[in-house]
């Protein structure tokens, strides 16, 4: 991978954490990299972030500032091993609160996720999923979305999403409006 390296490189890790202190957004774009590197470099930046929060928590410096990590197609970084909780997202998802760190994260396929994270995920925003054995993994999880399995599997509306969130723990359609960013005035 050495043709990936820039000679005028810095501490990238050192840069985001930096970033992320002064309250900006960072994305990593990591959709066209080998599963290797993509799960190098998540991994990685994930460790670092979680111990810098971690470093400020026991030094009282979280203050009122949070973190919020996002993750696309989860089901290639996250463990699917049910008997590791040790990994990092398991301990974002575990301990990740205390640190002022959340995890968001989608996949459309439950079944791959470890289903100790998956326990500790808190609310949870279902759109159309395309395999019965993946809606019936969601719903022995998640109760609240026993019986709306086909319905789940049927349904195609663009932006029609089912949700559960940790202040109603009962499945509410929504319907969700593709947003549209407005010139600033």
């Amino acid at each position: 991978y050495l043709h990936l390296h820039s000679p005028d490189a810095r501490d990238f890790s050192a840069d985001i954490k930096g970033l992320l202190d002064g309250g900006q957004t960072v994305i990593l774009d990591l959709g066209n990299a080998t599963d290797e590197i993509r799960r190098y470099f998540a991994d990685l930046l994930c460790e670092e972030i979680f111990h810098h929060q971690e470093r400020k928590f026991v030094s009282n410096g979280l203050a009122n500032h949070f973190v919020q990590l996002y993750f696309e197609e989860a089901h290639n970084l996250f463990p699917k091993n049910d008997n590791d909780f040790t990994d990092v997202y398991a301990r974002l998802a575990k301990e990740g609160a205390k640190f002022h760190l959340g995890i968001v994260y989608s996949t459309q396929s439950p079944s791959t996720i470890n289903k100790e994270l998956l326990a500790q995920t808190e609310n949870f925003f279902v759109g159309h999923m395309s395999s019965q054995d993946e809606t019936n993994v969601l719903a022995k999880l998640q109760v609240q979305f026993d019986g709306l399995q086909e319905d789940i599997l049927h349904t195609r509306t663009q932006g029609f999403m089912r949700m559960i969130t940790f202040s109603h723990r009962f499945a509410i359609p929504v319907q969700v409006n593709k947003f549209a960013a407005e010139p600033a005035r």
